[in-house]
């Protein structure tokens, strides 16, 4: 027969290790890089890219700053599938390639040659600026990415999303912190 003070002592060190042992994955508060990359994706799937110049075929090209802190959390999204079967691809923002990219995410630190290049693409070209910087943003972003009472949010310039031919649903729209034109 099992002593009750050996059950007891048995129970807690159960206890004790449980308490010790790491939380599961699916608990863990998402970071809010990571968060800004799963926002990142969601963009690409409330815009409309149907009357721009882009292709219609082809991968899904998200261009990072290299300055950029959400180059390793976009990583995550390689290979997903954005739109209608076509896969993303994330490379680093090259302004040679700059016509290439559907999604251009920015930082703060950017260089201006970069940024004259951005201002230079023709109207309807289909890129979609996104910047992580919040108020240090270009006034020619079209989604910017910014703290609001300890969350991630978003605001939208829909003026520059429609000289890019760029169509924001009006789902995401509401969702915005601010949408200006």
């Amino acid at each position: 027969m099992v002593r009750i003070p050996h059950l007891r002592t048995l129970l807690l060190v159960w206890l004790t290790a449980l308490y010790w042992v790491p939380r599961a994955h699916a608990t863990e508060p998402v970071g809010e890089l990571d968060l800004k990359a799963a926002y990142v994706f969601n963009f690409i799937q409330f815009i409309d890219w149907s009357n721009t110049t882009q292709p219609a075929e082809g991968d899904w090209l998200i261009c990072v700053s290299s300055f950029s802190p959400l180059k390793r959390p976009l990583t995550a999204l390689e290979g997903r599938f954005a739109r209608k079967g076509q896969a993303i691809r994330v490379r680093l923002l090259d302004v040679s390639e700059l016509r290439h990219c559907r999604v251009v995410v920015l930082h703060g630190s950017d260089p201006e040659p970069l940024l004259r290049a951005l201002r230079t693409v023709p109207p309807r070209s289909g890129i979609l600026t996104i910047s992580d910087q919040g108020a240090d943003a270009p006034a020619d972003t079209m989604i910017t990415l910014f703290q609001n009472g300890g969350r991630v949010a978003f605001g939208i310039n829909t003026e520059a999303t429609g000289k890019a031919g760029l169509a924001v649903s009006s789902r995401l729209l509401r969702l915005a912190r601010g949408a200006s034109k």
